[in-house]
């Protein structure tokens, strides 16, 4: 699993209570005002050089005053409510938005529209974070890399975890609470490049050679992988 975390250096993850379709970043019941904030902010990051990626979360709430926006970039996560999607579109996401939060957040994928283990596997874990860290855990739309269900990815430390089951996630959950890497199940760094992430640990990895994987534990379909191997 390392060194396999999506490069990216601004996430931003925003609460949508509709249906999650495969692609819900394009296709969602979103106003259209909405969806061209969310492309131009993305090409604007884009076309300065950053690394950004827009996911979808929900939580448990039954009271809801309003919609979450999170804001992730150089180890620093800022929370704000929106009362209406409509407040998106004079909102500057480079700016300081809404309250920085300083304990760790988890972002679960349990996208079973994308791929079904991640609904499996990662709605279990998803209570089991929720319930240990009082809220702080959120479903997440697809991060990428199913075959690896399921994946947490932890902000502000913006790393991205692989095979967090349920009944391990209480040990990784200690861990991280601890402020430490939980290094067994490690994909990466996301602000990283894939050599820097799997440096990151003090481990010394080179390439392998191409192997061939399932591509997802619900699926029959191989897939050329150059994973990296302990020297």
């Amino acid at each position: 699993m390392r060194g396999t975390a999506p490069r990216v250096d601004l996430w931003i993850l925003l609460e949508f209570t509709g249906l999650w379709a495969h692609d819900p970043i394009k296709s969602n019941s979103l106003s259209t005002d909405i969806q061209f904030w969310i492309n131009r902010t993305l090409d604007l990051l884009r076309e300065g050089g950053r690394f950004p990626r827009v996911q979808m979360i929900r939580g448990s709430r039954s009271a809801r005053s309003g919609y979450s926006i999170f804001i992730a970039e150089s180890g620093q996560l800022r929370h704000q409510i929106l009362h209406s999607y409509d407040e998106l579109i004079d909102l500057d996401v480079c700016k300081d938005i809404g309250d920085l939060v300083e304990s760790n957040t988890y972002f679960v994928c349990t996208h079973g529209t994308r791929d079904r283990c991640c609904a499996k596997y990662g709605h279990r874990t998803w209570v089991v974070l929720s319930e240990l860290s009082n809220g702080r855990a959120w479903q997440c739309s697809h991060l990428g890399g199913h075959r690896f269900a399921p994946n947490v990815l932890v902000l502000p430390q913006a790393r991205l975890y692989g095979r967090v089951h349920a009944e391990s996630a209480a040990n990784f959950f200690r861990v991280i609470e601890n402020q430490e890497i939980a290094t067994v199940h490690l994909r990466g760094r996301s602000e990283f490049k894939p050599e820097e992430q799997v440096r990151e640990i003090g481990i010394e990895l080179v390439r392998g050679g191409p192997i061939q994987i399932r591509e997802s534990c619900s699926k029959d379909k191989l897939k050329t992988v150059y994973p990296f191997m302990e020297t």
